[in-house]
């Protein structure tokens, strides 16, 4: 007794066939969607890292300066205890998150010196702090962007919005 060949089967053929293709379409949809899932956990961590940086820098800057001051001399004058920055949207300009939270972070690191000073040293300089963020460039991904002020809003939290523009 002799057992049937299978390729001369149509029916066997169309099985192996669609088998085989179905195979190829579930792997590559498995590898893509894996793609897009790891892409998004990269930039969750690099967002994390970028944030805890910036936390251990102004927990340390408020350390310093906490050693520095008397209790006493803090109550008196306001100081800057918190600076946030914002972008306002730019159509012209399509950014990733992740190169607006670089933009952001070096930023922060060049205004995290007004953390902790006197509101009054700081309204006398707010102009050169302007004309410093105006005159910035920074490079990222050998692109270089330069900013706008649009507002600068000094209390106990420093609020700056900025527009980004490319730098030719």
């Amino acid at each position: 007794m002799r057992v049937p060949q299978i390729y001369s089967r149509k029916g066997w053929q169309r099985f192996l066939a669609g088998l085989s293709v179905g195979v190829i379409f579930g792997w590559l949809f498995f590898l893509m969607l894996f793609g897009i899932m790891y892409e998004k956990q990269i930039t969750t961590i690099k967002e994390q890292k970028i944030e805890i940086s910036d936390l251990k820098t102004q927990n340390q800057t408020l350390l310093d300066d906490q050693e520095n001051y008397n209790n006493k001399e803090i109550e008196k004058t306001l100081l800057v205890k918190k600076i946030e920055v914002t972008f306002e949207k730019n159509n012209d300009l399509s950014l990733n998150s992740l190169t607006r939270h670089e933009l952001k972070k070096e930023i922060q690191t060049e205004l995290n010196d007004l953390l902790n000073k006197d509101l009054g040293a700081i309204s006398r300089t707010r102009s050169f702090i302007i004309q410093s963020l105006e005159n910035k460039t920074l490079m990222i991904d050998n692109i270089k962007y330069g900013f706008k002020v649009k507002q600068f809003i000094l209390w106990t939290t420093v609020e700056v919005v900025l527009t980004i523009e490319l730098v030719q």
